[in-house]
């Protein structure tokens, strides 16, 4: 009888954690999913403060009898138009909130242009280059770069230590959630948009990575999406004093690559660093030592860059 008790109870318990386990899962599905829907929301009730701005400057450039699309005065961020002394309008300032907006909004759309450019390019030089009688001159070692740190070429993430933002406990630990808004992997693809990042709370922390190749380290770099394609149009939470180690595969032995600092300028987002590699390395070790005024701070996009062993 205690045997058929024992085995009740832990039938019983393993049914309640089952449950707790397949109930927080739902609910942070469930989470993500509400997110994307206030974020459309708020696309939708912004595209139709855009039309309804547009539409009330087109009856003020009528009212003044001034052909729309002329020159028309926005103040900044109000939907009203007002008419200069001249009698003329001014649309600079409407065209430069909606150029942040869908920026804002839309910044992962400039990065799949970009791809798509890149690879309609490398299919017209290999039709060129299978063309008869049509000799193609490689392109000179030294201006093709390959970056290590690339997720598409199989580096990945094998160890951050920081303060998740959203705070952690015991179920995220087990179920792997403590960055599920802001994981790690951010830092090693390669779009740029607005909270595609590595985030987490305070100045400090320490990733490891495991580049695709073994690798004498040349040059890193770190780039940092513009403050105009932030949600607060600051981008203070951009990484400041970084440095990074060089991990042997056989010990745990450091070495230093560099200790940097990244000047967070608004016409230079994404800046170089000469590494002082004297051996070959596969895992690198980024440790961020502060930001630039934020409580939490994002790394967006690290490359790195070497020759093979």
């Amino acid at each position: 009888m205690d045997r058929c008790r024992r085995t009740n109870k832990r039938v019983c318990v393993t049914y309640i954690m089952s449950f707790l386990l397949l109930s927080t899962f739902f609910y942070y599905l469930m989470k993500g999913s509400s997110k994307n829907t206030r974020d459309i929301l708020r696309l939708r009730d912004d595209v139709e403060d855009i039309s309804h701005m547009m539409a009330q400057q087109q009856e003020d450039c009528k009212d003044s009898q001034i052909p729309f699309g002329s020159p028309c005065k926005f103040g900044c961020g109000s939907s009203e138009s007002k008419l200069s002394g001249s009698g003329k309008c001014d649309n600079r300032d409407l065209n430069a909130y909606v150029d942040t907006l869908v920026k804002r909004k839309l910044g992962h759309l400039m990065d799949d242009v970009y791809n798509l450019k890149k690879t309609v390019m490398n299919s017209q030089c290999a039709a060129k280059g299978g063309q008869s009688g049509v000799k193609s001159e490689p392109a000179p070692a030294d201006k093709v770069r390959l970056n290590y740190a690339s997720e598409e070429l199989g580096a990945r993430i094998l160890s951050a230590v920081a303060v998740p933002i959203g705070g952690t406990n015991i179920i995220r630990k087990l179920l792997g959630l403590e960055f599920n808004a802001n994981p790690p992997i951010n830092m090693l693809r390669p779009s740029l948009a607005p909270g595609a990042c590595f985030g987490f709370k305070g100045r400090r922390a320490t990733v490891t990575v495991q580049l695709a190749k073994p690798i004498k380290v040349e040059t890193i770099t770190l780039s940092h999406v513009a403050k105009e394609m932030t949600p607060r149009l600051c981008s203070n939470s951009a990484p400041k004093d970084f440095d990074v180690y060089g991990l042997q595969a056989d010990c745990q032995k450091r070495e230093l690559l560099g200790h940097w600092r990244y000047d967070n300028d608004a016409k230079k987002r994404t800046q170089s660093y000469k590494a002082m590699a004297k051996c070959s390395f596969r895992k690198l070790v980024f440790v961020f030592n502060t930001n630039h005024g934020a409580n939490a701070t994002c790394v967006y996009r690290v490359e790195v860059f070497g020759k093979l062993k």
